[in-house]
């Protein structure tokens, strides 16, 4: 977990705690102000109690489980004329202005790592590798100087647990070698790419990603060298559920201080939900990019809402409508292990908004090469203002096949400030003139429909080119019975506070709400997502898959598996097999929430295990078989018992889809 202790504590006093009959180790520093890992042995439900101890302490500002962040992208199955998202976003024009070759800027691309050999990768190759853990780094070690990614090379790991090359294709997007006869164009033609991995078998922890930013872009990580080459632009192309935890929003906000002034990308993520409730994407100070597809659609898959900034090119691999005779996806450097030699650096179609925010992270650093004092504030409000609105219709992605009738009609709004236009950007750069722009801390809010509850956010005036008139802020959008008030409302220095009270009895439910500034002739907005809560519903185990799996060796006989439903509600249920075959099982039960018949996080997940978490094996007519379930955070240790054991997440999926 993830402590951040308050000013004065020493720590030296807390090189070990115990706390909720836990013993917690410090590992590592993560900044100099406090942040801290710790370590220690415990299942899910005691490290989230450990995480509520730590919290009430005096001397701790916050503390939040270490969580693993899965990288955003739907991979697939090669030059210029197939890169259809480029003429998408006005990028030729953009070119003509500037090509990003000199001056050089450093783009940081913190993600799975890189495929060094691949011709169509600019050479040196610089960058670090921040995982600790050995078995997520697949390279048979920790941290170290290599960013080279193991890609689809893993013995007994599930396909969809691989990084698939992602860094790779991410970095080609942002900058491959381009005008050298070879292969594809990247936005930037001479960015100077950092590539650090963070990402490896089954995703990449939160402290592992947060050491890789703070790396990226100059400050300092324990046990590793500096950063010769701080980073400019720093794209995200990774996520995971949940609002931005303390510990990443604190690490953005002394990125931000850094001498440079980098601007952080990162992706909306590909759950077509409200990016509100995603991390990084739902964090203060960053750009949040959504996905389009060739008809400058909102791709069926990208995250939406008050959260998502601007839109970008990710595809959509499941159609040809530009009928050029490949998929709609975005093509990009990649490796294909069944091949040897020069064969295997190939290129392919991948779609995700990991794909739209490189197209964004390369389109700010030809801003930078054109400006290289610019800042985030000022590329925001570029981007934003020069950005092609996408209609309700077009942000809702109708037609589609892809897109269920359930889906909710969105408005303009929900894709941000639409379609970014690099010609128009870059040229604006050139003349920035005074305004300002609208950042929100926290980005969404959450609040109970009990009369007089409240929740503050911090409006900061980012003012642009020394813009000085006052700003009057104005709020729309807000349900019935919740009623907001600004103070100041007319802002003359940098910051304003927004109270949002409950004054009736609202309609539970999420609203986009619009926060407006109007000084001078300017105007400017920004979204603010905001949940109004219910009691929640006790958990019941209706509708939870019960299955008995037969293992053979280290592997699944599904025909001598069986899964059975639970069709009564409450907390708890009997079930029953029958007609087994004899031998040995493990005994898994799931429940699929979200309905998208695949374990995600999120869903309820548990097995029939010892005290350490591991699998027991059983055999018919065992009794009293009782498996309590827990809210999924990550599937890496859904394996068969012993040192080698394989996944059991095909298996599972398999037996459910029969």
């Amino acid at each position: 977990m993830i402590v951040k202790f308050r000013p004065g504590v020493s720590l030296q006093t807390v090189g070990s705690l115990q706390v909720a009959g836990v013993e917690l180790q410090r590992v590592e520093d993560l900044d100099t102000q406090g942040m801290v890992l710790f370590r220690g042995v415990a299942g899910k439900p005691q490290t989230l109690e450990v995480v509520q101890a730590l919290s009430r302490r005096a001397d701790v500002l916050y503390a939040q489980p270490n969580y693993i962040r899965q990288a955003f992208k739907t991979p697939n199955d090669h030059f210029y004329d197939y890169q259809w998202h480029y003429p998408a976003i006005n990028l030729p024009a953009a070119w003509d202005i500037e090509d990003g070759v000199d001056p050089t800027v450093v783009v940081a691309v913190i993600d799975s790592g890189i495929v060094s050999a691949h011709p169509d990768i600019p050479k040196p190759i610089l960058g670090y590798d921040f995982i600790s853990n050995p078995q997520i780094a697949n390279d048979g070690g920790g941290r170290d100087n290599n960013p080279e990614d193991t890609g689809n090379v893993a013995s007994g790991v599930p396909e969809e647990a691989l990084t698939g090359y992602h860094g790779t294709h991410v970095a080609g997007t942002v900058a491959a070698a381009t005008n050298n006869d070879l292969g594809v164009a990247g936005v930037s033609w001479g960015a100077r790419l950092l590539h650090i991995r963070a990402l490896g078998v089954g995703g990449g922890s939160d402290a592992d990603i947060i050491a890789a930013l703070r790396w990226a872009v100059g400050l300092p990580v324990s046990g590793v060298p500096a950063n010769p080459n701080p980073a400019a632009v720093v794209n995200m192309s990774l996520g995971g559920r949940g609002t931005c935890a303390p510990a990443w929003q604190d690490t953005i906000n002394q990125a931000a201080n850094q001498p440079q002034r980098p601007i952080i990308v990162v992706a909306a993520g590909n759950s077509a939900e409200n990016a509100s409730g995603f991390t990084p994407a739902s964090c203060s100070g960053v750009i949040t990019v959504g996905a389009t597809e060739t008809r400058g659609f909102r791709s069926y898959y990208s995250n939406y809402g008050a959260r998502i900034d601007v839109m970008a090119p990710g595809g959509d691999i499941s159609i040809d409508r530009n009928t050029d005779g490949f998929v709609d996806g975005v093509l990009s450097p990649l490796k294909d292990d069944s091949a040897t030699g020069d064969n295997q650096f190939n290129y392919v179609f991948y779609q995700g908004t990991s794909m739209a925010s490189p197209h964004v992270a390369g389109l700010v650093a030809l801003m930078k090469a054109r400006r290289p004092d610019l800042t985030y504030s000022e590329a925001l409000d570029i981007l934003k203002s020069t950005a092609v609105p996408l209609s309700g219709a077009s942000c809702t992605g109708r037609p589609s096949s892809q897109i269920a009738p359930s889906f909710p009609t969105l408005t303009s709004g929900d894709c941000g400030a639409g379609l970014v236009n690099a010609q128009a950007a870059v040229n604006a750069v050139g003349s920035v003139t005074p305004s300002f722009t609208l950042v929100l801390s926290p980005t969404s809010a959450t609040l109970s429909p009990t009369t007089g509850s409240s929740v503050d956010i911090s409006v900061s005036i980012a003012r642009i080119a020394g813009f000085t008139n006052a700003v009057s802020l104005t709020l729309s959008g807000a349900p019935s019975g919740v009623s907001g008030q600004f103070t100041p409302s007319s802002v003359t220095g940098s910051t304003s506070s927004l109270r949002l009270q409950v004054s009736g009895s609202p309609t539970p439910g999420t609203y986009n709400l619009t926060i407006q500034g109007s000084g001078g002739s300017i105007n400017r907005s920004v979204g603010l997502a905001l949940t109004v809560g219910t009691a929640a519903p006790p958990p019941t185990v209706q509708g939870t898959a019960v299955f008995a799996l037969y293992i053979v060796g280290n592997d699944i006989d599904l025909d001598k598996s069986a899964v059975v439903s639970i069709s009564q509600t409450g907390q708890s249920a009997p079930y029953q097999f029958n007609n087994l075959a004899g031998g040995d099982y493990v005994v898994i039960a799931w429940k699929d929430l979200d309905g998208d018949d695949d374990i995600t996080p999120g869903d309820y997940l548990g097995g029939y295990t010892n005290a350490d978490g591991d699998l027991i094996l059983v055999r018919p007519t065992a009794n009293n078989i009782n498996v309590p379930l827990s809210v999924v955070q990550g599937t890496q240790n859904l394996r068969l018992p012993g040192p080698e054991g394989v996944s059991l997440l095909p298996s599972l999926r398999q037996l459910y889809r029969r």
